[in-house]
């Protein structure tokens, strides 16, 4: 069972249903607060932004943007930095955090490849030529005798 995915997919189709309630342009729209990794692959910014955002972006969708754009798997975005108009497109894995501060909901992200980056130590011998000696070598308690 992949219960930590299925909640994921959970969180991403809630994100999805409030991007589409923000694109109608309701009178008073929501603040919406999304906070992404821009390394994630499919996440395509601007070379300035993305020099500026190494790691790390949080962007506002309130009233100040154009051409929102949803799919199941990404949403699209015109914002304004520096006076110019910019295209930010953000697949939902690559999403950390979604704020509602109006509402007071948030969701905080956990994609599955950040998940079991440390291997153990059986799994650094199968994949390495370097074998671990220490689990070999005697307890200096045990060899006095």
């Amino acid at each position: 069972m992949q219960y930590h995915l299925w909640v994921e997919e959970g969180k991403y189709s809630v994100v999805r249903k409030a991007l589409q309630f923000l694109a109608k342009k309701t009178e008073k729209p929501p603040q919406l607060y999304f906070t992404f990794d821009p390394r994630i692959s499919g996440v395509q910014m601007d070379k300035t932004l993305r020099i500026k955002y190494t790691e790390e972006m949080t962007i506002l969708l309130h009233d100040q943007f154009w051409n929102l754009r949803i799919k199941d798997d990404l949403f699209s975005v015109e914002l304004a930095f520096d006076e110019h108009q910019h295209l930010i497109v953000v697949p939902f894995k690559a999403l950390r955090s979604f704020i509602d501060p109006d509402e007071k909901f948030a969701l905080q992200f956990y994609p599955a490849q950040e998940k079991n980056l440390a291997h153990s130590e059986s799994e650094q011998e199968k994949d390495s030529k370097v074998i671990i000696l220490d689990r070999f070598r005697k307890n200096l308690s045990e060899s006095s005798d």
